[in-house]
Formats: C-alpha cells, structure tokens, sequence
C-alpha cells in the first residue's frame, strides 16, 4: 500500500514522537485490561490534538505586539501558525500589507496571498527572486517553520535561508512562529545534512536530460539570521 503522507516532513517525524510519547505517559496501560488501554490512549490522542490546536492562537496572541499598524510584512511558503497570526491582527483592526513570495516549486505563496484577499488584506504577489529587490519596503519577515532544530535554526521551504539573509543585510527583523510540536532532535551544521526533500519542478519549458536540475524542496535558516522565535511559551531569541 503506498503511503499518502510526507515521509520526509520534519514537522511530521518530530510531531509523531513527541505524540508517541504523550500517550504512553502512563504507568496504569500496564495494569488494564486491553479496552480499558485503547480508551485511555484515545483520549490521549484526543487531548493531544486539541493542545496542537489551541498552540497556534496562543502564539498569535504573542505575535501581535510585533505587528504594527502601516507595517509591511514579508511571507515566504504556507503556514497555519503564520495565517493565524494575521487573521488575529486583521480580526483586532490592525491595519497591514503582506508581500507574498511565489513560492516555487508548490506555489504555495499563491495560496496564502488568496488566504489574504479573503481576510481583505492588502496583499502583493512576488516571485521568489524579487525578494531582495523588494525588502526596502518590508517592516517585517515572517517565517512558519516544518521544524525547529536543536541549534536554534529552522528548517523550511527552499528560499527561507537566503530570504533570511536579505533580510539581515538589511537590518529587517525575521520572527519564526512555530508550534512547539515542530522541534526536533535534529543539529544540522550546514544545508547537505538536510535528508533529501524532492519535489518535481515545472519549468514552463522542456529541460534537456543533459541538464541537472535542483529539486530539493527546503533548506536550513541559521539561527544567527532570525531574530525572534514566535511560540507557545514566549517569544524567545534562538541563540539562548
């Protein structure tokens, strides 16, 4: 049978292990009988999903001090937390505009620019070269992560990293909101420790087979280029 999920996802791996350790937190499955053992761990399972939940409008109620009315932020890829994040600052009527990375090779800044015309947001599509062309007018980068590694980095769609760096030559904050499920027990010192994330690419044009095409699909953020990490406990600096 093949498998229908994302057998690379960071947030996936780390989020499953932090789950598998949640519901078996519990000395008294050794003493009940099978039923009893399956109830309990579904109501584990249950209370998980909820906590995970409620995590992402924790952390966009801490996110909101660092959105200011005029501001101008920078996303780059498709994040609930980040989509949550401004939801709630559009729902308190602050009044913002949102520059949208293309987000090849998925589109998903497509998606998440659509997400703003329907919160009525003003919102600019760019295509993913245009970043550092575009970051003058930017008050703010804002980043979901697919994982939080133990370095203080992240690891998140291609283009985070060099977006990121833009954004330090410039002196533009870059804020990572990430629920806590998504740190993991990973220390990758440069991008060739990443395990191979490939997605197929659509050029618009027919590629020669002689031709090599890069396919990976994220890359690994520094924790020296972001400046705040944006989650349930606090928003806390990446170097501490």
């Amino acid at each position: 049978m093949s498998q229908s999920w994302d057998t690379t996802s960071i947030s996936l791996t780390a989020a499953c292990d932090l789950f598998m350790r949640y519901v078996t937190r519990t000395t008294a499955l050794d003493y009940e009988n099978f039923d009893a053992a399956k109830c309990r761990l579904i109501e584990r399972g249950e209370k998980f999903g909820e906590i995970s939940l409620k995590a992402r409008r924790t952390i966009a109620m801490l996110s909101q001090d660092f959105i200011f009315d005029g501001c101008t932020i920078l996303v780059h890829g498709f994040s609930r937390v980040v989509l949550e994040v401004l939801k709630m600052a559009a729902g308190n009527g602050k009044i913002f505009r949102v520059f949208c990375t293309e987000g090849r090779p998925d589109k998903t800044g497509l998606r998440f620019a659509k997400e703003m015309v329907t919160l009525e947001v003003p919102v600019k599509l760019l295509i993913d070269s245009a970043v550092a062309y575009t970051m003058d007018k930017v008050d703010v980068v804002l980043f979901g992560a697919d994982g939080v590694v133990e370095s203080g980095g992240i690891i998140n769609m291609m283009g985070t990293y060099q977006t990121a760096l833009v954004a330090r030559s410039m002196s533009k904050p870059v804020y990572v909101a990430a629920e806590s499920y998504k740190f993991a027990r990973l220390y990758p010192l440069d991008q060739k420790d990443l395990s191979p994330a490939l997605r197929p690419i659509d050029f618009g044009v027919p590629v020669p087979a002689a031709i090599e095409a890069e396919s990976s699909a994220r890359d690994y953020t520094p924790p020296q280029y972001i400046t705040l990490l944006l989650q349930i406990w606090a928003c806390l600096h990446p170097l501490l």
